[in-house]
């Protein structure tokens, strides 16, 4: 049965006037963060709304996909009784625990990466214009990272008029000490995945992993940052 060894979160606003991400989690059985747009600080309130509702509805013991459709509900609910905020939406990547397995679920350009030894064994492909054109060979993975559309979402969390279709999977090769992160954008403006590794690529405390997340994004993103970090353990 796979137990968690350690964890470690971190939600900054960076160099952002508020902070848009929120994440939720119950330990050792759920993660997950979301990354909000719409502007005028809409996106706080969509993060804030559809984190909150995929965690209640995950207690009452609710598949992630059932958790997201009532989120879709209750963001439609405040968008009608608040029509400045129509074009909000936010963007979900999500962890949950099974027995020997770990349930991948995800929309947008939030991601979920699993290392070992230092090395990207998993990583979510982002719901990006981008992500596609490079998929297609259209862009190079360098030029991805500077093109002008770069954030230009696919797929998102908009509302029940605009249900999402959440990409999953189910990962069941895992070992004792992989590392999973899960993180918003905001957090590889300051890493690519070389660098990663190299964060990742020794036997670290999830605080220190996180700390030294931390002090790069304080440097390098300017967008709002968050991350949450667990380390696999196993009982037999």
């Amino acid at each position: 049965m796979i137990t968690i060894k350690s964890e470690s979160f971190i939600t900054e606003k960076g160099k952002r006037e508020i902070n848009e991400d929120s994440l939720q989690f119950q330990s050792g059985k759920f993660y997950l963060v979301c990354d909000g747009l719409g502007g005028n600080g809409n996106g706080q309130i969509a993060s804030e709304l559809v984190a909150e509702t995929v965690k209640e509805s995950l207690l009452k013991s609710k598949s992630i996909l059932e958790a997201v459709q009532e989120a879709e509900k209750v963001l439609s609910s405040y968008k009608k009784k608040h029509p400045s905020t129509k074009y909000m939406a936010t963007t979900v990547a999500f962890a949950q625990i099974l027995d020997k397995e770990i349930l991948i679920s995800w929309a947008g350009d939030s991601r979920v990466y699993q290392f070992r030894d230092g090395k990207v064994v998993f990583k979510t492909q982002d719901h990006t214009l981008v992500s596609e054109a490079v998929n297609k060979g259209v862009l190079t993975a360098v030029e991805a990272l500077f093109h002008p559309d770069a954030n230009g979402l696919t797929k998102s969390i908009k509302g029940a008029q605009n249900p999402v279709e959440l990409d999953q999977i189910l990962i069941q090769d895992i070992k004792q000490n992989d590392y999973f992160l899960l993180c918003t954008d905001g957090a590889l403006e300051s890493f690519i995945d070389t660098d990663l590794e190299t964060l990742f690529s020794e036997s670290k405390s999830t605080n220190e992993i996180i700390d030294e997340l931390d002090k790069n994004c304080q440097i390098f993103s300017n967008d709002n940052y968050t991350a949450i970090v667990f380390q696999i353990d196993f009982t037999f």
